[in-house]
């Protein structure tokens, strides 16, 4: 009972018709002078803590609500709650289009990264080849007319990177409703489109480990739709087949 008080912050008149509801409902039982959950009681604490997750995650910030979810896999939308410490990072407006140095420093000493994104960021590249060159592990996914662009300016910065061994390269169609993941041990930065398909240099960001876990899943149901493109022979198709157009349905799987 002391224990409940400390944590809930309340009078043990308070809490003891509420302890009541629950025994007799069979959620709770009491053993040697301490309350436990009954097994009944665990299942419920799992769904209502899932709740309590989701609710507070909306409960701190719009942005959520304001933006697209389209792009997150049923599944990961039921445990949306996972990222509920999640953080909003707004950019400068004199800063928008200037390379993000903040991000670029905060993931430049990262074990592992994994990053998607639907829009052209080449201040990236140093990054990418840098941990690459770590040894880290870099896994990237492009859409299909990011990846076109990356190929016509940087060519040979994209062919060493595909070359290393520790590095993976993917694209995928356009289309895509997340602008930007990125997952690193260091941490989990994701940017989503607004309901009208805009995008304003926003981005959540969490350091927690269920967080990152989460957004590891989101980068892997990507990946697990994307073309590998890996090797010269690949290469030299893709950069082939760039020059003509949209990629064919052949060679990029559809995300739906």
């Amino acid at each position: 009972m002391e224990d409940i008080k400390v944590l809930l912050d309340v009078s043990p008149t308070a809490i003891l018709p509420q302890i009541k509801r629950l025994t007799d409902s069979n959620l709770v039982i009491q053993k040697n002078g301490n309350y436990e959950l009954t097994d009944l009681g665990e299942q419920v604490f799992k769904k209502a803590r899932a709740l309590v997750d989701v609710l507070t995650l909306l409960e701190k910030d719009n942005y959520w609500i304001e933006h697209d979810l389209g792009g997150i896999p049923p599944y990961l939308l039921d445990r949306i709650g996972d990222i509920k410490d999640c953080n909003l990072v707004k950019a400068d407006p004199s800063q928008i289009f200037e390379p993000n140095t903040e991000l670029l420093e905060y993931f430049a000493s990262s074990r592992y990264l994994m990053m998607f994104s639907s829009f052209y960021r080449p201040e990236f590249l140093p990054l990418y080849s840098k941990l690459g060159r770590l040894e880290s592990e870099v896994s990237l996914i492009f859409t299909e007319s990011v990846l076109e662009k990356f190929l016509y300016n940087y060519e040979k910065k994209i062919r060493r990177f595909a070359a290393m061994d520790n590095t993976e390269l993917f694209a995928c169609k356009d289309g895509v409703k997340i602008a930007e993941l990125i997952v690193s041990d260091r941490g989990m930065m994701i940017s989503l489109f607004d309901s009208q398909g805009r995008f304003y240099h926003e981005y959540m960001y969490c350091s927690e480990s269920q967080a990152i876990s989460w957004a590891k899943e989101l980068f892997d149901f990507y990946k697990s739709r994307a073309l590998k493109v890996d090797g010269e022979t690949s290469l030299d198709s893709f950069t082939c087949t760039s020059e003509h157009g949209a990629f064919s349905e052949s060679l990029l799987l559809s995300l739906h």
